[in-house]
């Protein structure tokens, strides 16, 4: 029986297990990628403490940590969660079961793929699912911002700053991001939105990315296929989260399928905690610094729930150690 299990291998998740070591928590956390998305961040700009760090960097010194203050990580998939009488029983992929008095889900989101001709290959070579923070990444280049939401309108304005030409290509007729996106994006000659567009390959040297191909259709509705040279592609067409473990139990969801939480974050089912881009979007933001403030908050709201639980736990007060 453990005091707490995390469901989630990302920045949230082992967050979450460095502050569940620190209150004495018994815990286990298990993950089928240790640093989730975090990983495929070919350079991290804004993260406190770190001029310029890559995903995978950043990855191995949480995962360092989490394993000095004396975390236990499994590499598995969690495929089943059960409530039972004394908390909950998970099945994991390897056939193996877990009972645990509390839980955190720190499943991230899994980012949509376009699933076109180049785009795996140029991940981080001009391919990105998220924009950086320093205007010399963009300066003097030509971008393309995929979708029409206010992830994309965000991306395109940011980008915007200091890009030499940023294209919008949106399968709509309108962009869907809010009035004030939508603004900047009109106030701004160095954006141009190319609507009834997808983007149908992407191309490059083998190093980095350098043209790519633009399906359209034109006013007289038909089809046009144009060649963009640029340099830089942003995708935003949102992200599946990963959410279906908990259905089974009633937590709550809101529209898009995120789980619905209160101020303090907690869900509609007594024991069951959520951190990082699960949480539904009016508390959080896709951003490891946020997933990582909500995994520690979760695991805060866990030694809380314990210490209030009128069950026995599996630490005493003399194991509690805060750091």
């Amino acid at each position: 029986m453990f005091d707490l299990i995390i469901i989630g291998a990302g920045p949230a998740g082992l967050t979450a297990s460095i502050y569940a070591s620190c209150f004495g928590l018994k815990h286990l956390l298990i993950g089928k990628l240790v640093g989730g998305q975090m990983t495929l961040a070919p350079d991290i700009l804004n993260y406190p403490g770190f001029t310029e760090i890559n995903g995978q960097e950043l990855t191995n010194k949480m995962l360092e940590q989490a394993k000095k203050r004396g975390g236990e990580i499994l590499t598995d998939l969690v495929i089943d969660i059960t409530k039972v009488e004394t908390g909950f029983l998970l099945k994991t992929e390897q056939n193996k079961a877990f009972e645990t008095k509390t839980i955190i889900l720190a499943t991230g989101v899994e980012r949509r793929k376009l699933n076109i001709p180049g785009e795996n290959e140029y991940v981080g070579k001009g391919v990105e699912y998220c924009a950086k923070c320093g205007k010399f990444d963009y300066l003097d280049k030509t971008a393309i911002v995929v979708g029409g939401g206010n992830a994309a309108a965000q991306t395109a304005v940011q980008v915007g700053h200091s890009a030499k030409k940023v294209f919008i290509i949106y399968r709509g007729t309108e962009l869907r991001c809010d009035t004030v996106w939508a603004k900047h994006i009109a106030e701004n000659p160095m954006i141009e939105v190319i609507y009834n567009s997808v983007l149908t390959e992407i191309s490059g040297d083998g190093q980095k990315v350098n043209s790519v191909k633009i399906k359209s259709k034109n006013s007289q509705n038909q089809e046009e296929l144009k060649d963009l040279v640029i340099d830089k592609v942003f995708i935003e067409v949102g992200g599946v989260p990963g959410t279906a473990l908990l259905l089974p139990l009633g937590v709550k969801m809101d529209p898009g399928g995120f789980i619905a939480v209160d101020e303090r974050l907690s869900t509609s089912v007594p024991g069951v905690y959520v951190a990082g881009d699960v949480i539904s979007h009016k508390y959080s933001i896709e951003q490891i610094t946020s997933a990582v403030g909500s995994g520690a908050r979760a695991a805060s709201l866990v030694f809380s729930f314990l210490k209030q639980s009128s069950a026995p736990t599996l630490w005493g007060s003399s194991q509690i150690k805060r750091g």
